[in-house]
């Protein structure tokens, strides 16, 4: 009874200090803004419930400005008469409960609904996410309870929820859809162990339930599944016995009823949207780098990598190394499940994934990833060594204060990283502005590989030709520039650089001389105070080659830190040309 009262008072903690503090997150959120829950994404992902009940999916009835007012998150297309989004409706059925609770409350209260987008919406939507990090960290503990003892078990679920990204996208941007994987995934593996240990027919319809579910939410979500046959299997033998059971027709149709029935209401909409039953709502996106998977991206990028922003992975993975080392079963399971994400969030175009803390699409199989932490916390409890001990404490405590220092940081500044692919200086500079190491605050250099969309300078990128990654940037054929960057004096401090040291990398398609220069100005509005320029064709090898070229630019002694540096291509006869890599290096001083 003791201990029942002591989980409970656990889990009721996280939950009223998990609310209270989405809540302050959000205290300043206006309707239509992107500190607002509803925004860009996560509005994509709602937008299924006011459609269908407020607006009967009928695009007309719909105020013609909505979809640019919530971010973009979907679109409306008033001559078709459709409203388009690319995100399946999963999340929109989890919050749904809460959904019609706002509704019932508006009615009780006489508030204005405002169509699904009031305030008192966006407050239960903030809730929705709250409740199900709760059950989530739940699921996990029971499911944990089957292999260690209930401290290992409270401990590895509280620093999985503050020492991950976890956190974030449970209480700032908690309408993403990884808080709802991430309970599905921890309900999936407590069913799991429990079916296997006694094997139910309803077992199984629970788990054939709960990993539809996950699949409908994030398609990529079926490894999940392959659990079914290797958790706690032991031997090859356990795993083919497994795929005979599910093999069977009493089974495999169960699942596949299950999996149709989940999935109707999206091959409806897909129909509507379409014309088609099955629809691939992401256009241009997909797995571009199949062929070259950006997997050192994906894991140490300063761009949103997985181990740059929730370094208690690396802690996970010891445990997995342990569990490996010391043949603990399920330690291979975990490493391919591990190494299919990495695979698989490698090969997607967008590999960092937009506007993102962290590899937001690791955060779900946190759940499967707290068994080696577990067991890495149940050795180091054990360990006699109190040095040792001390020092990886330390480490652990120290990687999660990292992640809720980060956290407060994108809540009081930019939400999306403006850096390139391998751009330190940046991140040393963010990490500093968040407190966590002293200093470097001061520009030392700017890169962009164009990779990195929340960075480019032009509207559309090219992929003709890329010295590196996917996109390079064109030449504009309409005017006679192209610009690369820019950049305020007072965002450098004072006392600014002398000096930059401009490198890009060019390809010329063509034979003929383009006339065109590597150009810097110093601008007050569109007024050029400064300028300076290196003509770029002595610099460009053959034709179809990449070619280097530099420049070294001066930056006067000026008083007004309001003024524009900026860097581009003059191009006055308009000829073709490709620009990657820039990379710019400042100069304090003439020493």
């Amino acid at each position: 009874m003791v201990k029942r009262k002591g989980t409970n008072y656990f889990f009721y903690s996280v939950f009223c200090v998990s609310l209270a503090l989405t809540w302050f997150f959000h205290k300043d959120a206006k309707r239509f803004c992107d500190r607002n829950e509803l925004w860009s994404d996560r509005a994509g992902y709602y937008i299924y419930l006011p459609a269908t009940f407020f607006y009967h999916f009928d695009a007309r009835t719909m105020p013609a400005n909505l979809d640019v007012a919530t971010g973009g998150g979907f679109s409306i297309d008033s001559r078709t008469n459709k409203l388009d989004t690319k995100y399946t409706y999963g999340v929109a059925l989890m919050e749904s409960p809460f959904f019609f609770a706002a509704g019932v409350v508006s009615w009780i209260a006489g508030v204005d609904d405002e169509h699904g987008f009031s305030m008192l919406y966006m407050r239960m939507m903030a809730l929705a996410a709250v409740v199900y990090l709760v059950l989530g960290l739940w699921c996990l503990k029971k499911f944990l309870d089957f292999y260690f003892q209930p401290v290992v078990g409270f401990f590895v679920i509280l620093l999985v929820f503050l020492g991950t990204n976890l956190f974030y996208y449970s209480l700032v941007d908690g309408m993403m859809s990884h808080v709802y994987s991430f309970f599905l995934f921890s309900l999936f593996l407590w069913l799991l162990k429990q079916y296997h240990d006694h094997e139910s027919y309803s077992g199984f319809v629970l788990l054939c339930l709960v990993l539809s579910l996950a699949l409908l939410i994030r398609p990529t979500n079926f490894m999940l599944g392959l659990l079914f046959f290797t958790w706690d299997a032991g031997t090859p033998g356990v795993c083919i016995q497994r795929v005979k059971q599910f093999l069977k027709p009493s089974y495999f149709t169960v699942f596949l009823v299950i999996l149709f029935l989940i999935f109707l209401p999206q091959f409806v909409y897909w129909r509507y949207l379409s014309g088609h039953w099955l629809h691939f709502s992401y256009g241009g996106e997909g797995f571009a780098n199949l062929g070259h998977p950006r997997i050192l991206q994906v894991l140490f990028s300063p761009v949103n990598g997985l181990f740059a922003y929730a370094p208690l992975v690396l802690i996970f993975l010891a445990g997995l190394g342990l569990m490996l080392f010391q043949k603990i079963r399920n330690g291979w399971p975990v490493a391919l499940l591990f190494c299919m994400v990495t695979l698989v969030c490698a090969s997607w175009k967008m590999w960092y994934f937009g506007c993102s803390y962290g590899q937001r699409s690791f955060i779900e199989y946190y759940a499967l990833l707290s068994v080696p932490f577990g067991y890495f916390t149940a050795w180091l409890f054990s360990l006699r060594r109190y040095a040792v001990t001390t020092i990886l404490f330390f480490v652990i405590f120290l990687f999660t204060w990292f992640n809720l220092r980060y956290t407060i940081s994108l809540y009081r500044y930019e939400r999306c990283y403006y850096g390139s692919t391998w751009d330190w200086d940046h991140y040393i500079r963010s990490v500093s502005r968040a407190g966590i190491l002293p200093g470097g605050d001061r520009i030392q250099s700017f890169e962009n590989d164009f990779e990195n969309l929340s960075l480019m300078p032009v509207s559309r990128p090219s992929q003709v030709y890329t010295r590196s990654g996917l996109y390079s940037i064109a030449t504009r054929e309409k005017d006679g520039s192209t610009p690369l960057f820019s950049s305020r004096l007072d965002d450098y401090g004072h006392p600014w650089p002398k000096m930059m040291e401009v490198e890009a990398w060019v390809l010329k398609p063509g034979r003929m001389a383009t006339g065109a220069s590597l150009s810097y100005t110093l601008n007050r509005g569109d007024e050029v105070i400064f300028g300076d320029e290196r003509p770029i064709d002595r610099m460009l090898k053959s034709p179809g080659t990449w070619s280097e070229a530099r420049a070294s630019f001066i930056i006067p002694d000026v008083n007004d830190s309001s003024l524009q540096i900026r860097i581009f291509i003059r191009n006055p006869q308009r000829a073709l040309l490709f620009i990657d890599d820039l990379r710019v290096k400042y100069r304090y001083s003439w020493n």
